[in-house]
């Protein structure tokens, strides 16, 4: 105990020691403080508490599989049902417009000019079609100071279609008779040859008569198929005779194929679509005039690839022909062309490559001058190539245009020019000269719905010629518009104009014998209007005004038309 009570002692007196030699130290030394200046508001706060979480868990080491043993033992229920009959679904709308089988139109103008044209035909089938088409037109004349030049166009034409179930079995009949006189010559310019005089005073109207008959029955035999996966066929088969009235005929017996068959896949990837087209056609001409007899006959193939991607279009082919004439020749031309649409539906470019053998025949060339002498030559058109480019696309919704430009070299290009031969001078013939064409086109259509339509249309053609000093009677510009206006379906307004610039005859001097050009008419217009008042649906009465300018306008050398000339007269559908 007393000795517990010694070591307190000692212990606070060695404290008390240490205490008393470090305070004279600390009395010594200088303390220094920072003044802290508080301006916010004291605000205490209060740390948040989180607590220490243990989620148990169980670790089983224990696993059971368990398996089910069961089966299923199948029981049908009968049930019945009855399918009530859908009625076929119909189209709500405007009704189908009434149809009419027959519609007779006739009328009368100046210069003796009697019109009449009538029309008969099936309305709505499913298995069939036919019809008949009557026309005639015919004039007194009246050209002054001319012979006599009146004219009669007549034609009969009858139709019939056989729909089947994926096939359309077509069959027709035309006949024409066209009568003009050859009245191309002045008695008044032979005033100083009296025995020319005196030959022209003896003529008569049939000996300056000209008339033609023609026939051309025809079938054809063509696919409706609605996959185009199927071979798609058109198989026509044409004859056709004519005949004059100096005893020239033409035989023709025109047989054409068309087949078009859809491809698969491009197999390399590229085309989305493929189509094979290939034309067959074999054509027999057997021509007999006072100038020659001859059989002549031309056979072309042409197969051809078209390939669709996007908005590239393009083809590939190849045109061969032969000519079996007196000598037979074989002839191949490039097929190929490409378009592509730049801007969708408002501009596309296209390009084409081609070329074609063609027979010049005596119903074609009758058709375009009727004051040929039919004992012409009748040769071999070849038009080596034609390289063709342009654009076309749409202006607005109701405006689209095409302009192009092509440039060929043809062989045996036909030319019109006066018969030499002929002793009034008031007959052509054919020539043939080798031609490089230039010609540039423009196209404008606007239809604004069915109450306003208009086209125009011009063409800058720029001839070289091997031999011929002109391109005879062929102008090089012609401008065409026309326009129809539709107030309510009541009153039809037309006006059709067209303008070429001066055309050239081949004329031979009259001291030397060399040939010259001679120039017929100068630049000029020909103007027509025609309006027609529906006084109903199956009534109307319709009025034409041709050669408004009073022009004689002359399209062959020494033969101008009828001036200014009127035609009233009424339609009636029935």
């Amino acid at each position: 105990m007393q000795t517990i009570f010694s070591y307190h002692k000692f212990t606070l007196l060695i404290t008390i020691l240490c205490i008393g030699l470090l305070l004279p130290e600390a009395r010594a030394q200088q303390l220094d403080f920072d003044e802290i200046k508080v301006i916010a508001p004291y605000q205490p706060t209060i740390s948040d508490a989180f607590k220490i979480q243990f989620n148990p868990s169980i670790d089983d080491t224990l696993k059971t599989d368990i398996a089910f043993d069961y089966s299923i033992n199948p029981l049908q229920i009968p049930t019945r049902f009855s399918v009530e009959p859908l009625s076929p679904a119909r189209m709500r709308g405007e009704p189908l417009a009434k149809l009419y089988k027959g519609h007779v139109k006739a009328g009368l103008g100046n210069y003796s000019t009697p019109y009449a044209e009538a029309f008969y035909n099936t309305l709505r089938s499913n298995e069939y079609a036919y019809g008949v088409r009557l026309k005639h037109l015919s004039s007194g004349g009246g050209i002054d100071e001319y012979a006599h030049n009146g004219y009669a166009d007549n034609r009969i034409n009858l139709y019939g279609k056989r729909f089947l179930d994926n096939h359309t079995l077509e069959a027709d009949l035309n006949y024409e008779r066209n009568m003009n006189h050859f009245y191309g010559f002045r008695r008044n310019d032979y005033l100083e040859n009296e025995p020319m005089l005196t030959f022209i005073d003896e003529l008569s109207k049939k000996d300056i008569r000209q008339v033609f008959h023609y026939v051309a029955p025809a079938v054809a035999f063509r696919s409706n198929y609605l996959d185009s996966t199927k071979l798609q066929h058109n198989i026509g088969l044409q004859y056709h005779y004519l005949t004059d009235r100096y005893d020239a005929t033409e035989h023709r017996l025109d047989f054409r194929t068309r087949l078009d068959k859809a491809l698969r896949e491009d197999p390399l990837g590229f085309a989305e679509r493929q189509n094979f087209h290939m034309d067959l056609g074999v054509d027999y001409f057997h021509n007999k005039s006072g100038l020659d007899t001859l059989n002549t006959t031309l056979i072309s193939v042409a197969p051809t690839l078209s390939s669709y991607y996007r908005d590239f279009t393009f083809y590939v082919g190849i045109n061969a022909s032969a000519q079996v004439d007196t000598v037979t020749y074989a002839r191949f031309y490039p097929l190929a062309g490409a378009e592509v649409n730049l801007i969708h539906d408002v501009l596309f470019a296209y390009a084409s490559l081609s070329g074609e053998l063609k027979k010049q025949n005596l119903r074609e060339i009758s058709q375009v001058n009727p004051f040929v002498n039919t004992n012409l030559p009748l040769g071999f058109t070849n038009k080596k190539s034609e390289l063709r480019g342009g654009f076309k696309g749409s202006i607005s919704s109701f405006a689209s245009y095409n302009i192009s430009v092509s440039s060929s070299n043809i062989d045996n290009y036909p030319f019109f020019v006066t018969d030499p031969q002929a002793t009034l001078q008031n007959q052509f013939t054919v020539i043939y000269d080798n031609i490089r064409l230039f010609n540039f086109r423009t196209e404008v259509f606007s239809n604004v719905g069915e109450r306003l339509r208009l086209r125009f249309a011009s063409d800058y053609f720029q001839y070289a010629l091997d031999n011929e000093l002109e391109p005879w009677h062929e102008p090089t510009m012609k401008f065409n518009i026309s326009l129809r206006y539709s107030m309510q379906d009541k009153i039809i307004v037309t006006a059709d104009a067209f303008a070429r610039n001066s055309i050239y005859a081949r004329t031979f001097d009259d001291v030397t014998g060399d040939v010259q050009r001679t120039k017929i008419h100068g630049f000029h217009v020909d103007t027509s209007f025609g309006i027609e008042y529906r006084y109903t649906q199956i009534l109307s009465v319709f009025l034409n005004l041709n050669n408004v300018q009073n022009q004689p306008l002359e399209r062959w050398y020494n033969y101008p038309s009828q001036r200014f000339n009127i035609m009233g007269g009424v339609s009636y559908a029935f």
